[in-house]
């Protein structure tokens, strides 16, 4: 018998996952002495016994792991034997040198809504009820290593039977760090908007969902921040809330109780099922079938809505004790603001539009937004990627310098990035708001603590007026580095297909705008793309913004623009046009255009679909971001019929003004929903064409899409479509966002590489 030693470093998401036990399980059963501890992230084993057995361990390592872990890397060395009498799991330690990894929040397990549902276990009806396989992670984590000390439990002293089961190396809830119970653990209250408490435990469940049936709306708190709740079946309920955000029209997320339910008014196949029920609990973006049986006022004039299941303890009790099988469930907070996370801020900042707040007293960590997913394609696209994915680590193609990404000014994100391992940051938002850029910088400062990236290279957008660019320049003095926003799009796309560090792509960007060369808006790009430079090769054509900005909420004024030079006077008063203060604000929009004053031009891609839909008549008012393009999705779904409007393109540059006039010339002989379809088809294909045609002209192979129209199944599909039939690869993201929420991790990747090139 040949005793050996093994002393072994596991690294990955490795700790609040149940890591520890699970190998002290696999050691003992393999008859192995020594020890296993945290040492940050690097999980360290020291295993003796005969050398058959050690590697039936080592293979047991990887083969068996825990449901919520992710081993990275197995390293192993010979040590001297030391004559352990058995295998026993050691306090943790901190080692300043090792990246950490926390698992994200993760959706409450089958065991602990069973425990939850017995009568006869002490965690019946208790809301907080978790294990090492279920529950919150990153948004309850301060400091690392993840222990209960360093965690929002840390308040919690554990009970007799809680410190039983968490000492117990065989229980399911040995060393999970949010084990409680309702002696220990937190408490829910329920409160009026003075914060007068008129119910706790239980029976705060009970109370809240009558009051959720009698038409009432509840702030709810829950993994990551605050919920605005209401039954969204009820036109009353879902207009009061509506009214009291001043969002007329923007969707509500809804959760439903069941696939099953939701099915009642959507359409969900084998992998939106998937995704509904997967422990990350996403909402998904899914169809609304012909029995929709929720308020319209949930997603108005939209032909899709957003879905999720019950994720937490708390939400599955609710949907217990109400008579509606379906909430509307939209985050609490002010446009453009943090949700909101502190209770006192709930009731100061909610007052007026919460009738009722159901609290729990645990502080949260980390604000995490709910995820957003769907569909395009055939492939998962990530409109929010936020609770139940962050901080997992995104696979780098080749090892960059410690840099971060600290992205632009809408729907931001930030990156810590090194070697191999990039750490995309949840959803933060609007920087542009004083309190928004504070928490963009709490996030940069968490997450640094947490992967333990000092970034020497800082990367940001070009645009010099974000808050973003000048935090990076702050922060990064000389080792700031600018990246072109829409390259940034294209940068984040090759690495989310793991392009290595000599390729080349034909990069398509379309999106709202971003700041482009000589301080153009940009916004429909073709770009030759290395991870060391890009040439832009073709665009949209420049089309006037009368009022800048103004012509993005208020897209008649695109219009106008747009036909200016192809239309007379009269024609232009003519068309079905609507302007906040009537016809005079049109004839000052003309007099702009005729003098030149107050215009800015861009080559957006989605600035000619707002046009498009208030030519037709399907949007004349931006009240949330992407408002008029998604309802001429929407209605574009309806057409049938391709109207063969004119695709123009000369010297790399997809005349746009054709292409809004043909829609026009076909305005009274036409169905809406052709009309379209058709604008969106013939845009897709004018832009695949204008792609493969630098491909071809530049000997690339490969053609990909960013940006946020990449959103758009319609248009996804058709360039895909052209892209392929003309013998090109077409690459679309699929780990991280192609909107906004991706640019920070291209800002990095740009940043990071620069030091090699």
């Amino acid at each position: 018998m040949q005793i050996q030693c093994r002393k072994i470093n596991v690294t990955g998401v490795v700790q609040g996952v149940g890591f520890r036990p699970f190998v002290y399980h696999i050691a003992t059963e393999n008859g192995l002495c020594g020890y296993v501890k945290n040492t940050g992230n690097d999980v360290e084993i020291v295993a003796e016994g005969e050398i058959e057995d050690i590697e039936h361990f080592l293979h047991e390592l990887q083969s068996k792991r825990p449901p919520l872990a992710s081993v990275e890397q197995v390293r192993t060395k010979v040590s001297r034997v030391s004559g352990f009498s058995d295998f026993s799991i050691l306090d943790s330690e901190q080692d300043e040198s090792v990246r950490s990894i926390i698992p994200p929040d993760t959706a409450i397990c089958s065991d602990c809504l069973r425990d939850m549902y017995d009568s006869k276990d002490r965690h019946f009806h208790y809301p907080f009820t978790s294990c090492t396989n279920c529950g919150p992670r990153y948004s309850m984590v301060s400091s690392l290593p993840f222990d209960r000390k360093n965690t929002s439990m840390a308040e919690f002293p554990l009970c007799l039977e809680c410190s039983l089961e968490y000492k117990l190396p065989s229980d399911r809830r040995f060393h999970a760090q949010a084990t409680c119970c309702p002696n220990c653990g937190p408490v829910l209250s329920l409160t009026n908007e003075s914060g007068d408490v008129l119910a706790s435990g239980h029976d705060s469940i009970v109370k809240c969902g009558e009051l959720i049936d009698d038409g009432s709306i509840v702030a709810v708190k829950g993994y990551g921040g605050f919920h605005l709740v209401c039954d969204a079946t009820s036109d009353r309920a879902v207009l009061k809330l509506r009214g009291s955000l001043n969002r007329p029209a923007q969707p509500f997320a809804v959760m439903a109780k069941d696939v099953e339910n939701a099915s009642s008014f959507a359409c969900i196949d084998a992998e939106e099922s998937s995704m509904l029920q997967s422990r990350q609990r996403p909402i998904v973006v899914l169809d609304k079938n012909d029995e929709f049986s929720l308020s319209d006022h949930t997603a108005p004039g939209l032909h899709n809505i957003g879905v999720m299941l019950p994720y937490s303890g708390t939400h599955h009790l609710l949907l217990d004790h109400t008579d509606s099988d379906v909430y509307v469930m939209t985050s609490a907070n002010l446009p453009g603001l943090p949700m909101l996370i502190d209770n006192e801020e709930a009731l100061l900042y909610l007052d007026k539009i919460a009738d009722y707040f159901l609290f729990h007293n645990y502080a949260i960590g980390n604000r995490t937004d709910d995820s957003v997913i769907r569909l395009v394609n055939g492939k998962k696209a990530f409109i929010r990627r936020s609770r139940g994915f962050v901080p997992e680590k995104i696979e780098l193609p080749f090892p960059i310098d410690p840099a971060i990404g600290v992205g632009p000014e809408l729907n931001t994100t930030v990156t810590l990035a090194r070697d191999n391992s990039a750490y995309v940051s949840q959803y933060i938002g609007n920087t542009r708001h004083f309190e928004t850029a504070q928490y963009h910088r709490k996030v940069v400062s968490n997450l640094e603590r947490l992967t333990k990236i000092t970034p020497q290279r800082w990367g940001c957008d070009m645009h010099p007026d974000f808050n973003t660019t000048h935090f990076a320049q702050e922060q990064g003095g000389n080792n700031t580095v600018f990246v072109q926003h829409h390259y940034a799009h294209i940068v984040s796309l090759m690495v989310d297909n793991l392009l290595p560090a000599d390729s080349s792509i034909i990069g398509i960007a379309l999106d709202g705008a971003g700041y482009g060369e000589g301080g153009a808006i940009w916004g429909g790009e073709i770009l030759e793309a290395t991870y060391s430079g890009y040439e832009r090769v073709a665009h949209l054509m420049e089309q006037p913004m009368p009022g800048g900005d103004m012509a993005a909420i208020y897209p008649s004024r695109m219009v106008l623009g747009m036909l200016h030079d192809v239309l007379e006077a009269e024609e232009l008063r003519e068309l079905p046009l609507w302007f906040k203060h009537g016809e005079p604000e049109r004839d000052i929009v003309l007099q702009q255009l005729e003098n030149g004053v107050n215009i800015v031009r861009t080559s957006s891609f989605a600035r000619v679909l707002d046009s498009a839909a208030a030519l037709l008549g399907v949007c004349h008012y931006r009240s949330y971001q992407g408002e008029p393009a998604m309802k001429l999705e929407s209605v574009a779904r309806k057409g049938v019929h391709d109207l063969d409007l004119p695709v123009v393109c000369k010297r790399g540059v997809l005349d746009t003004t054709s292409l809004l006039y043909g829609l026009y010339e076909r305005l009274d002989s036409h169905e809406v929903c052709d009309l379209a379809y058709s604008i969106e088809d013939a845009l897709a294909v004018g832009v695949a064409e204008l792609a493969v045609s630098a491909a071809k002209k530049r000997n690339i192979d490969v053609i990909g899409l960013s940006g946020g129209v990449a959103y758009n199944e319609h248009i996804i599909c058709r360039i895909c479509e052209v892209v392929k039939d003309s013998g090109f690869e077409f690459l679309t993201h699929n780990r991280i966002s192609c909107g906004d929420g991706g640019v920070s991790l291209g800002q990095a990747v740009v940043a990071g590489y620069s030091a090699f090139t």
